[in-house]
């Protein structure tokens, strides 16, 4: 598998984190996107090592609602083009 997109509807629930780790490890994604992670980027960048994948891209949530996360793995070249309420890249 190339890439894991989820709308993840809040990254604060254990579980979640838990089902997301096991995906990643049982697909091997080169990138994974993650929509409405509704926790701040300090939360979401401490999930790189868990997933594996050393790099991470990350907006906050607004209240209960957004945020966007976007983690790579180093033989993947990412360019990014703009960052504010969404990801641009390339």
């Amino acid at each position: 598998m190339i890439a894991l997109a989820w709308n993840c509807r809040g990254m604060g629930n254990s579980r979640t984190v838990q089902e997301l780790c096991g995906l990643v490890h049982l697909y091997h994604p080169k990138i994974v996107f993650l929509l409405e992670t509704r926790v701040s980027v300090s939360r979401v960048s401490n999930l790189r090592w868990r997933l594996g994948l050393r790099n991470c891209l990350a907006q906050d949530s607004i209240g209960l609602s957004g945020g966007i996360a976007l983690f790579w793995d180093e033989s993947v070249d990412v360019t990014l083009l703009s960052q504010g309420n969404a990801i641009s890249m390339c």
